[in-house]
């Protein structure tokens, strides 16, 4: 018996000395996993799962016939940028676009990162709206239009028409950004980030193993005959994802006649699918998440969601005046935890 207890002890001590490094394992998991690095090493294993379509267009794309375009800044690419940032807004949101003109869309921020911030619209209701709309378009020459009505079930369609417009009137641009004008964007930052990459990119705060919604009565409805799936193929948040012009043509070539699910980030999950491009989580792109409103989050993150006009001109004087502010190490964690999650207004199934 003595032997057996001593035995016993002895593991029990043994296993005593193992809880520094138990404690210190679940810690580190923790903060990989709050901060989304986690996902980062997870979603680099997707590309195993998807396989490169052909790079030949396919001639049932050429067949599509989108709606036409009533307003098109013509001369916008005239010298391409490296990021197109494609934001996509409702005609009621002058405030919130004059907001981004004025922050991390303004001309300072675009020779600073080498971006061109543009808009797609769609035709709101009254005509009084219409023709504010076309006035504003005049005075700033950013906004991309298209002959069908502004609703959030048109959004896969507002989406489709921007990314149509950036391949056949931005081809010299790098990368497309589509996000939302509620969105805050570190544009230098992300461009930092966008110049060291490669490849065919989709890159966004991935969403996988999904089920998609069947009642009819909820917004991210997904008919069953457009996606017959028990799981939505992982996907980027529509609040902002990042597309190679590469991937984007790629993506666009898989595009079939409608109709199209209601949900836009979800189909482009689909349509990256079916090219072959498998998508990569990005901890620094915020997706839901609406971050602290803190110097060192916004010069952290790529992204932030839920800003109001008040709120994104805070967080560009927060960094216009921080300059080379430092800001420790673990404040992507920081960001992270103590973010908030803005589900209303969203584009995806999160």
């Amino acid at each position: 018996m003595l032997p057996c207890i001593t035995a016993c002890l002895r593991l029990l001590l043994n296993h005593r000395r193992r809880w520094p490094l138990i404690v210190l394992l679940i810690s580190l998991f923790f903060f990989l996993s709050v901060s989304g690095y986690l996902e980062e090493f997870l979603s680099g294993i997707l590309s195993v799962f998807y396989f490169t379509s052909s790079r030949t267009s396919s001639p049932q794309v050429q067949n599509i016939a989108f709606p036409p375009l009533l307003l098109s800044p013509v001369s916008a690419c005239s010298s391409p940028p490296f990021l197109l940032i494609l934001v996509a807004s409702a005609p009621s949101h002058r405030d919130r676009r004059d907001a981004i003109r004025q922050t991390w869309g303004s001309l300072t921020s675009a020779t600073a990162s080498a971006s061109l911030t543009l808009f797609i619209l769609a035709v709101p209701k009254s005509p009084e709206e219409r023709a504010a709309l076309v006035h504003e378009a005049v005075t700033h020459r950013d906004i991309i239009q298209a002959n069908f009505t502004d609703s959030y079930r048109n959004l896969t369609l507002k989406t489709v028409t921007g990314l149509t417009w950036a391949l056949q009137k931005c081809k010299g641009a790098q990368y497309v950004l589509k996000t939302d004008d509620d969105v805050f964007v570190n544009t230098v930052y992300m461009t930092q980030f966008l110049r060291g990459e490669t490849g065919l990119q989709y890159m966004g705060q991935l969403h996988w193993h999904v089920t998609p919604y069947r009642d009819p009565e909820n917004r991210h409805y997904i008919l069953q005959e457009l996606y017959s799936g028990n799981y939505l193929p992982p996907y980027c948040s529509g609040t902002g994802y990042i597309l190679s012009y590469e991937a984007a043509n790629l993506i666009m070539e898989q595009l079939r006649s409608g109709p199209w699910p209601e949900v836009e980030d979800v189909y482009i999950g689909i349509l990256a699918q079916a090219a072959g491009i498998a998508p990569r989580h990005v901890a620094k792109i915020a997706g839901s998440l609406a971050v602290p409103h803190s110097t060192c989050c916004y010069r952290t993150m790529f992204t932030s969601h839920g800003m109001t006009p008040k709120g994104m001109q805070e967080a560009w004087n927060m960094l216009k005046e921080a300059g080379d502010h430092w800001c420790p190490s673990g404040v992507l964690f920081y960001c992270k935890l103590f973010g908030q999650l803005v589900e209303d207004g969203g584009d995806g199934v999160h």
